[in-house]
């Protein structure tokens, strides 16, 4: 009988042995130094006894054992049919290969059936290594990569720890991780350094665990005393410091890790309505109608601007532009562009007498309290209690559109630069799209029955907030209401989103929404009187409350 070569499983019997031969060792199980028929009168032979000597120290001693004859009847019979089938092996094994494929599934089923447990274990140890195959480490990288290119994140992870081959196959498959990286809207900003990452699959790893932890609530909170009863009406912050102006005149600058107040900066003599920095360049806007420019490495106010009659309301530092400059809004209905000056260059300072050398335009043309304005590259959006909005040429000051359609005052305006857009949102609960090259009002969003006094954009998701309590998630390509969502008990007070979460605040507490369902995730802050102001980047949520 032979075997083919092409078979993966290997006899564990000794090479030298030919395939037709079983090698069979029988060993007795018992000596027998002399046997002894018995006394008994009949002549068959029923017992035999079996004696043995075993020398001792002092004497020798006779020990005899006597045992049944059936039993060595039975063993002579079993070790005889013992020996009949192994004899009958290899037919089997010749019947065995001439029996169809369907067959000998079967008869391997009834075999295994019938086998004991080391049986089968031997029987595992056997087959396992050869059903082991490793196809991906035998394919050429390049093919091995298109074929991994085709699983989800979670499974290139648990894969990439299958063997060091398999790692290196997936973890250097820069081009595969970076496109899961913009598909699940990730940036290429390592969200713990804050700098540029070019190793895709780490860097996939940090933004989905700061995700998980946001929607798990694996955070720990800081609580630290801010403007005392006062309204917090401006927040901004990165990894380092956290500055808040309020109606108190003051503006704080708090340190992110330990919430410490560095320095409190003084000067405003009114409510501190607006501020922005860039690096440790502060500007500040107030009801005292100037606008003041800050270091914020000695907490000296370096420059001081007037000229507006009235309350600044909004401020920007315009950042695509070459040329940064400050843009503010007034209830005395006027803009101002202002050059952004360097805190650092003493001979640059300005105490606000005489003529301004930082002054550029002023843009005329609102009736009324100019609310909010927005900003991309050299064109600024304002929107007024006039009811109108309006668009500017920053370099010239001159007005490039003015859209009309609102029939109340207009809050809220953002730029929608990718498709050339702009969005406002109205006291008459609609919200409207503008086309900036025409200046035509593409859209009317309906949805809301009170004042849209926030308007918050993505590149994915538009977000409004109304005075009814309800935040609405709009496409911005369709206009179509994604989401309502509803869950806070009185008007939004602020609110901002990226393209996972959207978190806002109201009279109550702070919530977090998923912006892709709608649903409602948790609660960040609860027993609260008022959430004032609420911002967030990649791994921290600042609120500003009043307990």
């Amino acid at each position: 009988m032979q075997v083919s070569d092409s078979s993966p499983l290997h006899s564990p019997l000794p090479n030298e042995l030919g395939t037709n031969v079983i090698q069979i060792t029988v060993q007795p199980t018992t000596t027998c130094s002399s046997i002894q028929p018995s006394n008994n009168s009949n002549n068959k032979v029923k017992e035999a006894s079996v004696t043995r000597i075993v020398p001792t120290s002092s004497s020798s001693r006779k020990r005899s054992v006597t045992c049944d004859a059936r039993i060595g009847h039975k063993r002579a019979r079993r070790q005889q049919a013992t020996m009949e089938g192994l004899w009958q092996i290899p037919s089997m094994i010749q019947t065995f290969d001439s029996i169809p494929t369907h067959l000998k599934s079967y008869l391997l089923f009834q075999l295994l059936k019938r086998s004991s447990t080391n049986t089968l274990q031997f029987i595992n140890s056997v087959i396992l290594p050869v059903l082991k195959h490793d196809f991906l480490s035998n394919l050429p990288v390049e093919i091995g990569r298109r074929v991994t290119a085709h699983l989800d994140p979670f499974s290139l992870a648990k894969a990439s720890c299958v063997s060091k081959r398999w790692k290196y196959v997936i973890d250097g498959d820069h081009p595969s991780w970076k496109k899961l990286l913009i598909n699940d809207g990730y940036s290429f900003v390592d969200p713990v350094t804050n700098k540029l990452s070019l190793d895709y699959k780490a860097l996939y790893g940090r933004h989905h665990t700061l995700k998980q932890n946001w929607l798990l609530g694996r955070a720990q909170e800081i609580s630290f005393k801010g403007h005392d009863k006062f309204v917090v009406t401006c927040l901004q912050f990165d990894h380092e410091k956290i500055v808040s102006g309020a109606d108190d005149s003051h503006v704080n600058i708090y340190d992110t890790q330990t919430g410490k107040k560095r320095m409190t900066l003084e000067g405003h003599e009114g409510g501190v309505w607006a501020l922005q920095y860039v690096d440790n360049t502060l500007v500040t806007g107030s009801t005292d109608r100037r606008v003041r420019v800050w270091d914020m490495e000695t907490g000296k106010c370096t420059h001081i601007f007037t000229g507006h009659t009235s309350t600044i309301r909004c401020l920007l530092i315009t950042k695509d532009s070459k040329n940064p400059r400050i843009v503010t809004g007034s209830r005395d209905s006027t803009l101002r562009v202002w050059k952004l000056p360097d805190p650092k260059k003493v001979q640059g300072h300005y105490d606000g007498t005489g003529e301004n050398p930082y002054f550029l335009h002023s843009l005329v043309g609102h009736r009324q309290s100019v609310r909010a304005i927005a900003n991309h590259k050299d064109i600024i959006v304002s929107g007024s209690y006039d009811n109108t909005v309006r668009s500017w040429d920053i370099n010239t000051g001159r007005m490039i559109h003015l859209m009309e359609g609102h029939t109340q005052k207009v809050y809220s305006v953002v730029i929608d630069s990718e498709r050339n857009r702009c969005m406002s949102g109205s006291m008459d609960s609609s919200v409207r799209i503008w086309d900036l090259t025409t200046g035509d009002c593409i859209k009317r969003l309906e949805g809301h029955t009170v004042l849209v006094g926030l308007l918050g954009l993505t590149s994915q998701y538009l977000v409004s907030a109304a005075a009814d309590s309800i935040l609405r998630v709009w496409s911005p390509d369709t206009g179509i209401c994604n989401h309502a969502l509803s869950g806070h008990g009185n008007s939004i007070t602020c609110f901002q989103h990226d393209d996972h979460k959207v978190i806002s605040g109201s009279e109550g507490g702070l919530k977090m929404w998923d912006i892709k369902t709608g649903k409602f995730i948790r609660d960040l802050i609860t027993e609260v009187d008022c959430v004032w102001r609420v911002a967030f980047d990649g791994r921290r949520c600042i609120a500003a409350v009043q307990k």
